[in-house]
């Protein structure tokens, strides 16, 4: 059985995929994987460690503001597609799966071409361009949230949730304090920006951390070459990415402040987390912590970094609160469905 997986450029159509690796991995052994992502995203990295092989497709996207790319995006895109039909020639995959993103439209479309069935995962409360380009060529689709189920076919579509990955919940606090020598003293925050990491957090990290460290450990996920300068302040521990140790970090973690794409939301919510979040400004990042409002906090951009500073501390000092947080969150997502989906992909390949 031979599985194709599409999607980069950030984190987001990744995570959701790997979550479907895992429980397909533990469920039989005569799966292959291959993954088709960009050339310069964050997927890379993290999929090979997974010890699937990759290839990478230019990125052929029209923006919404005016570009070369707009010159350029016929002739990206053919080649992309082109690529794409070298690879499942080659290949053979039985069923496509993608979680959205621009590599995701020329492989589905070689797909069809070749009659292989393909599937999208709409985990976003509202659909992005490419999945909506999408809908139209793939076989089946699943969307995490009640409001996207209408926006598709009803007669191919199904309402889930959204997968986590299993690796990702049996972290171990003692694992992370010898990690990163956190005082066992004091509660730990965790700062996540995603995957190519959060600008302004890191800013407001830059300014906030030294009144925060004398009440807490904090460990700060930077991004890619995006560390601060607080690397000599003590209590303070940053790195620039997390892979094996990040389930480590979360289960230590009795606070976190985190962007609001769908996979930070997702884990989160499984491990019943009290959070922060800080969505990147227009987009689909704000659409979609509509749905837990009422289990999160969320400080916008615009306000200013003593607004994050202030609600760090309140929180941190109020146990109950972050308790019931962290309780309702888990309550409002779905996330145990990876296995859900691996029977509708297989059902898709025996057709």
């Amino acid at each position: 059985m031979n599985v194709f997986l599409t999607g980069g450029g950030t984190m987001g159509p990744v995570t959701p995929l790997l979550a479907i690796v895992e429980a397909w991995r533990k469920r039989r052994t005569d799966v292959e994987f291959v993954w088709i992502g960009t050339p310069n995203g964050p997927e890379r990295a993290f999929v090979e460690r997974y010890q699937i092989p990759f290839y990478a497709l230019p990125v052929a996207r029209i923006p919404r503001y005016i570009s070369i790319e707009w010159l350029t995006f016929p002739f990206t895109f053919l080649f992309a597609f082109l690529k794409s039909l070298y690879l499942i020639a080659r290949l053979h995959p039985d069923v496509i799966a993608s979680a959205g993103g621009f590599t995701s439209v020329p492989v589905v479309l070689a797909g069809k071409l070749f009659r292989v069935p393909s599937w999208l995962h709409q985990q976003d409360v509202y659909p992005i361009l490419t999945s909506l380009l999408l809908a139209p060529f793939v076989h089946q689709i699943t969307v995490a949230f009640e409001q996207s189920y209408n926006i598709f076919q009803p007669e191919k579509t199904q309402l889930l949730g959204n997968p986590v990955r299993p690796s990702i919940l049996d972290g171990s606090k003692t694992e992370a304090m010898k990690l990163f020598a956190l005082s066992p003293h004091k509660p730990t925050l965790l700062v996540f920006g995603g995957g190519t990491g959060a600008t302004w957090i890191n800013h407001a990290m830059e300014e906030i951390a030294g009144e925060l460290v004398s009440q807490m450990n904090v460990i700060h996920v930077t991004g890619k070459g995006k560390k601060t300068n607080l690397e000599s302040l003590t209590g303070y521990f940053q790195t620039e990415f997390l892979y094996e140790s990040l389930k480590h970090v979360y289960a230590v973690s009795d606070l976190v402040v985190s962007r609001a794409g769908m996979g930070s939301i997702t884990e989160l919510s499984a491990l019943s987390k009290p959070t922060i979040f800080v969505p990147l400004p227009n987009s689909a990042q704000e659409v979609n912590l509509d749905p837990f409002l009422e289990c999160v906090s969320v400080v916008e951009q615009h306000q200013s970094h003593e607004v994050l500073k202030q609600t760090i501390l309140d929180l941190m000092k109020d146990s109950e609160k972050r308790q019931t947080m962290g309780q309702l969150f888990h309550d409002r997502l779905q996330t145990d469905v990876a296995h859900r989906m691996i029977e509708l992909l297989e059902q898709m390949i025996k057709k």
